[in-house]
C-alpha cells in the first residue's frame, strides 16, 4: 500500500547544515536541486527552521507579505515577495517531507501565502495607477472599490500545490470603480497586467507566482479584467458546463470582497441548477475525454504517469466529486463545497456515494497530492509527471521515503487502479435519459391547444412540456413503451393518471415523480399492467410521487418493489412489536450458509422490501407515524443482528477463532429505537478478551471493520446504512472496538458530560448475550454515579450555547436545532437522567423517561406533558421530512400532499395549524429549558 514517509538519503555535498537541522529537509537537498538551492540562498531561514520550527518561519514569511503597504517601494516590495515565497517553500518542505504536516495543512498554508501575495501585488498596482491618474483612489488604507480577484482551481479550493499556477479571474464593477483619466475597463486592465507582472517577472530572487487568467469569460476575446456586467451576461447566455465546474471552487482572494460576494451570489443560479440535467453530464464526459487526451492513455501499470491528468490521477478524483456536485448541488446546498475532500465527504453523508468510496478517494487524493508536491520540489517546475526516466522517478520515490524504485512504481500503480475503478463506475452508471425533450401529449406531433387548456385547468404549470414528453413516450423513447402492448397500457392509464395527479394538489411534483418512475423502468408491460388493474395502488403511488422525490427515485430504480404492495402482509397494520416482520433478515446471519458478499446482498434485498413498506405506509396512512420510528429501529436491529455473525466469521477466516466476546451497541436514535427513514446508525463495539488471549484488539478491530463494510458498502443490491462510530470513547481518535475495561475506565474518569448524556441511550443490539448483560450493567453503574447537578446543567447550557452560535436553524422547519426544538427536549431528558442517578431509567424513549419522571415526582404532569407533546410533534415532522424529501425544506416548500398527511397524522386541520403548534411548542420548551437548567 502506498504511503509517504521522510526521505532517508544524505544531504547535498558541501551543504553547511545547522546542528539542529530538520533531517528530512537536509536529506532532500541531496535529491532535489531546488531545495538544495533554497538551503544555500536562504541559509538564515534554514537556521531559523532548525531553531524555531517550520511553522514559525512560515508564519513570519506570510506576515511580512501581509504587512506590505500600498505605498511601499515597489522594487523593495518585489524583493520581499520573492524572498518570502522562498522562505514559505523552504518551511513547507520541512513540514511536508518530515510528515509533520499533512497535505491539507501544506496546501492551505501555501494558499494563504498566495492570497496575501495577490492582495499585496494588487495594492501596489493600484497605488501606481492612482499616481498616474488612471484612477482616483481616495483612501489608500482601504481597497479600491469594485475591483476584485476571484480564485478558482486549486487556489480557490485553498489546495494550492507546491509549484502551481494560480487560476484567477479579475473583475470590476463599473458602477463602483473609481475612474480617473481612463475608463474603468482600461484602468482595470492596466492594474491587473501590472499586478501579474509583480508576481510573475523573474529576478535574481526568483518569482512569486505564475498567474493564469484563462478561466475568465471568453479568454480569447476579452481583456484580463472583465466587468461584472459583461461576465453575468456571458454566463447567462453562453456559459458552459465546464465553467460551472470551475466556479464550484470560486472564492474571492483579493480586492473588494463585498463586490465579489455580490457577483458570486448573482452567479449561483448558473452554477447550481435546481433541476438535474442529464444531458449536461454528456458534456462533462466529453471534458473527461479531453483530459485523457491531454494526460495520455498509458496503462495503469505504466510507470510513466501524469499525477494530475492521467488515468487514476488527481483530476479523476476531482471530476468524480464535481460531476456529482453539479448534478445534485442545485437542490442540496450541503454539496456546494469548494474543497474536493469536503465534497466527497458531503456526497457520502448525503448518500450519493458510499462512505467506503469517499474514504478510498480521500486517502488516494492526499497521497497523490503528496507525490505531486515532491515532483515539483525537484526543480520548482509546474509539472505533475512521473517520467519514463528511472532517474527522475527514483528521486521522487526517495522524497516519498522509498528505498527503491520498484516498490514505489508498484504502489503507485495499485493506487491508480483503485481511483480509476471508482471513476469508471461513476461514468458507467450515469447514462442520459433517452428522448427527454420537454413534455407530454396523447397522440400526434403537434401541440393540441385543447389539451393545453385541459392540463392548465388541472393545475399543471407547463402543459406544453408535459405534452411533448408523452409524445416521446408514445414514440417508444423510453423502455417501458417500446412494445405495442406497453403503449396501449399507457394510453389506457393516461386519463386516470392526470386526474390523480391533479387531485394531489401538487400536480407538477406528481408529474415529476411519475416521469422519473417511468423513465427508470427497464420494461413496462408488467408494471403498467399491475397499475391498470389495481386502482388503489395507482392512487397511492401518485400520492407518493407528489410528495416524496426520494421514494420516487427508489421505485424508478427498483420497480419490483411495487410487487410487495400486492403481498397480503403489506396491508397489515404496523404493530408496536415489529421484530416478527424482519426475522427473515436476522436469519441470514444465523444460517451460516452465506458467504460475506451473499449475506450482504440477501440482507439488502429483504431490507429494501421492508424499508419500502414502512415508508410507503407512513406516507399514505396518517396513523403509521406513531410506530414508524420503532419499525425503522427494529429493521436496523435485524440488519445488525444478521451481519454481526457474518462479520465475525470473516475475521475468523483471516485471524483464527475469536479470542473473546463482542457486542454491538446502538446509541442516539438507534439506541432509543426512534429512527427515521434516512437515519444513519450511531454504533459502538465493545469486546472482552478471553483470559491470556493474544491479539484481541487486532481481531475485534478487523471484525468491526468488516461489520461496517457489511452495513455501509454499496453492492448491486444497494446500500443499507451509513454507520457513524464517533460516539465511541475518544471519538475518531479512539479504537473502533473498545475493550470493556477501557469502556468502564473512560466513562468513569475521562468522558465529558455530553458523552454521559449520549450514554443514556446506549442499547446492546447484537453479539454475545453474557457480554451484553455485562455492558448493560456497566452502563447502568456508570450512570448511577452521583455527579454535581449544577455542573451537569452548566455543561448542558454551554453546549447548547455553542450549538446556537455554530449551528443556527436554517429555516422554520429545522425543528432539531431551533430554540425549544428537539435537541432541547433531549437535553432536558438526558440531564434529568444524569441528575437523578438512583432511578432505574434503563434505555427508553423520551416519552417513557418522562412517564417515569412523573411517577418518581421529578416532573409535574404538566411539564412532562409539555415535553412529550412537543417531542411527538417534532418527531412526526422529522419522520415525514426524512421519508419524503431529499433535504430539509422550509414549510413553504413542502409539497401539498406531504403537508396534508402530516397535519392528519398530528390530528390538526391543516398545515398552518401544524406551524402554529410548532411555534407554541418551541416557546414552551425553551421556557422550560431555561427554567430546568438554571
Amino acid at each position: 500500500m502506498f504511503s509517504l514517509s521522510p526521505p532517508k538519503c544524505g544531504p547535498a555535498p558541501g551543504l553547511d547544515t545547522h546542528q539542529n537541522a530538520v533531517p528530512a529537509l537536509t536529506c532532500a537537498t541531496g535529491i532535489a536541486p531546488y531545495l538544495q538551492r533554497l538551503c544555500r540562498t536562504r541559509s538564515a531561514t534554514l537556521s531559523d527552521i532548525a531553531d524555531f520550527g517550520g511553522e514559525t518561519t512560515l508564519r513570519t514569511a506570510i506576515m511580512k507579505v501581509r504587512g506590505l503597504k500600498a505605498d511601499h517601494d515597489e522594487t523593495d516590495a518585489r524583493r520581499i515577495l520573492r524572498q518570502a515565497k522562498a522562505d514559505v517553500h523552504l518551511s513547507l518542505a520541512s513540514l511536508d517531507l518530515s510528515c509533520e504536516w499533512d497535505w491539507e495543512a501544506v496546501t492551505l498554508s501555501f494558499s494563504d501565502f498566495a492570497d496575501a501575495a495577490v492582495q499585496a501585488a494588487l495594492r501596489l498596482a493600484c497605488f501606481r495607477a492612482d499616481e498616474k491618474g488612471w484612477i482616483e483612489w481616495a483612501d489608500k488604507d482601504q481597497i479600491v472599490p469594485g475591483l476584485f480577484i476571484l480564485a478558482l482551481g486549486k487556489l480557490g479550493a485553498k489546495e494550492l500545490n507546491y509549484s502551481s499556477d494560480i487560476d484567477i479571474v479579475s473583475m470590476y464593477d463599473g458602477e463602483l470603480f473609481p475612474t480617473g483619466k481612463m475608463t474603468a475597463g482600461e484602468a482595470a486592465q492596466r492594474i491587473i497586467q501590472h499586478m501579474s507582472q509583480i508576481l510573475e517577472q523573474p529576478s535574481e530572487h526568483g518569482y512569486v507566482l505564475r498567474v493564469d487568467h484563462r478561466l475568465r469569460p471568453d479568454p480569447r476575446s476579452t481583456p484580463v479584467a472583465v466587468s461584472t456586467a459583461s461576465a453575468e451576461l456571458y454566463y447567462e447566455s453562453v456559459g458552459q458546463n465546464w465553467e460551472r465546474m470551475a466556479y464550484i471552487k470560486a472564492r474571492n482572494c483579493a480586492g473588494d470582497f463585498q463586490a465579489a460576494e455580490a457577483f458570486l451570489t448573482e452567479l449561483e443560479p448558473f452554477v447550481w441548477r435546481r433541476h438535474l440535467d442529464f444531458w449536461a453530464l454528456e458534456d462533462i464526459r466529453a471534458i473527461k475525454q479531453q483530459i485523457h487526451a491531454t494526460g495520455g492513455h498509458q496503462g495503469l501499470s505504466d510507470p510513466e504517469f501524469d499525477v494530475k491528468l492521467g488515468r487514476g490521477g488527481i483530476r479523476e478524483i476531482e471530476f468524480f466529486a464535481q460531476t456529482q456536485q453539479l448534478i445534485h448541488g442545485g437542490r442540496n446546498p450541503a454539496l456546494r463545497n469548494i474543497r474536493t475532500i469536503d465534497a466527497l465527504t458531503a456526497l457520502a453523508a448525503e448518500g450519493h456515494i458510499t462512505q467506503e468510496t469517499a474514504d478510498d478517494l480521500i486517502g488516494a487524493y492526499g497521497l497523490l497530492r503528496g507525490v505531486e508536491h515532491r515532483i515539483q520540489m525537484l526543480n520548482d517546475e509546474h509539472t505533475h509527471s512521473l517520467t519514463d526516466r528511472e532517474e527522475q522517478r527514483t528521486r521522487v520515490a526517495q522524497l516519498c521515503g522509498y528505498d527503491a524504485l520498484p516498490p514505489f512504481d508498484e504502489d503507485i500503480s495499485e493506487l491508480r487502479k483503485g481511483v480509476h475503478a471508482h471513476y469508471s463506475d461513476l461514468f458507467q452508471a450515469t447514462t442520459p435519459l433517452s428522448g427527454v425533450e420537454g413534455n407530454l401529449v396523447f397522440t400526434g406531433v403537434d401541440i393540441d391547444p385543447e389539451t393545453v387548456k385541459t392540463l392548465q385547468g388541472l393545475g399543471f404549470s407547463e402543459p406544453e412540456r408535459i405534452i411533448a414528453d408523452v409524445q416521446g413516450w408514445h414514440r417508444g423513447t423510453i423502455r417501458a413503451t417500446r412494445t405495442a402492448r406497453g403503449r396501449q397500457l399507457l394510453t389506457a392509464l393516461e386519463p386516470r393518471l392526470f386526474q390523480l395527479m391533479a387531485d394531489t394538489g401538487n400536480p407538477d411534483a406528481a408529474y415529476s415523480g411519475l416521469k422519473t418512475f417511468l423513465h427508470g423502468l427497464s420494461a413496462g408491460i408488467q408494471t403498467l399492467s399491475l397499475l391498470t388493474v389495481n386502482p388503489v395502488i395507482l392512487s397511492d403511488l401518485i400520492n407518493i410521487f407528489s410528495m416524496a422525490p426520494r421514494l420516487s427515485r427508489d421505485l424508478a430504480g427498483r420497480p419490483e418493489l411495487l410487487e410487495s404492495l400486492l403481498d397480503g402482509g403489506f396491508v397489515e397494520d404496523l404493530s408496536e412489536d415489529t421484530c416478527g416482520h424482519f426475522s427473515a433478515i436476522a436469519d441470514v446471519g444465523l444460517s451460516g450458509g452465506y458467504d460475506f458478499e451473499d449475506a450482504m446482498n440477501e440482507v439488502r434485498r429483504n431490507f429494501r422490501d421492508a424499508h419500502f413498506r414502512i415508508r410507503f405506509k407512513l406516507l399514505n396512512e396518517p396513523d403509521v407515524a406513531e410506530t414508524a420510528d420503532r419499525c425503522f429501529a427494529d429493521l436496523a436491529d435485524s440488519c445488525i443482528q444478521a451481519l454481526t455473525p457474518v462479520a465475525l466469521r470473516e475475521a475468523e477466516k483471516k485471524l483464527g477463532d475469536a479470542p473473546g466476546r463482542w457486542v454491538i451497541c446502538g446509541l442516539g436514535k438507534l439506541g432509543s429505537r426512534s429512527l427515521t427513514a434516512a437515519s444513519d446508525l450511531d454504533l459502538m463495539v465493545v469486546f472482552s478478551p478471553d483470559d491470556k488471549a493474544q491479539g484481541a484488539t487486532q481481531f475485534f478491530t478487523r471484525a468491526t471493520q468488516r461489520l461496517i463494510t457489511a452495513l455501509s458498502a454499496q453492492t448491486e443490491e444497494g446500500l443499507l446504512y451509513e454507520a457513524d462510530m464517533q460516539l465511541r470513547p475518544s471519538g475518531r481518535a479512539g479504537p473502533v472496538a473498545v475493550r470493556l475495561s477501557a469502556f468502564q475506565e473512560y466513562y468513569a474518569n475521562e468522558a465529558w458530560t455530553w458523552e454521559h448524556m449520549a450514554l443514556t441511550r446506549l442499547r446492546v443490539i447484537a453479539g454475545d448475550r453474557s457480554l451484553a448483560a455485562e455492558v448493560t450493567a456497566a452502563k447502568e453503574a456508570l450512570l448511577s454515579t452521583v455527579r454535581p447537578p449544577a455542573q451537569l446543567k452548566a455543561d448542558a447550557r454551554d453546549m447548547r450555547d455553542r450549538l446556537i452560535k455554530e449551528r443556527p436553524p436554517r429555516h422554520d422547519l429545522d425543528i432539531k436545532l431551533t430554540k425549544g426544538g428537539m435537541i432541547d427536549v433531549e437535553f432536558l431528558v438526558q440531564i434529568l437522567q444524569l441528575t437523578n442517578p438512583t432511578v432505574n431509567w434503563g434505555t427508553r424513549t423520551v416519552s417513557e423517561v418522562l412517564r417515569i419522571a412523573v411517577e418518581e415526582k421529578l416532573y409535574s404532569e404538566e411539564d412532562a406533558d409539555t415535553l412529550s407533546k412537543a417531542y411527538h410533534t417534532y418527531c412526526t415532522i422529522q419522520a415525514y421530512q426524512r421519508a419524503a424529501l431529499d433535504q430539509m425544506l422550509p414549510a413553504a416548500e413542502w409539497p401539498a400532499a406531504l403537508q396534508r398527511i402530516t397535519a392528519k397524522s398530528l390530528k390538526l386541520n391543516d398545515f398552518s395549524a401544524v406551524i402554529d403548534a410548532i411555534e407554541q411548542h418551541q416557546l414552551r420548551v425553551w421556557d422550560m429549558f431555561c427554567r430546568k437548567l438554571q
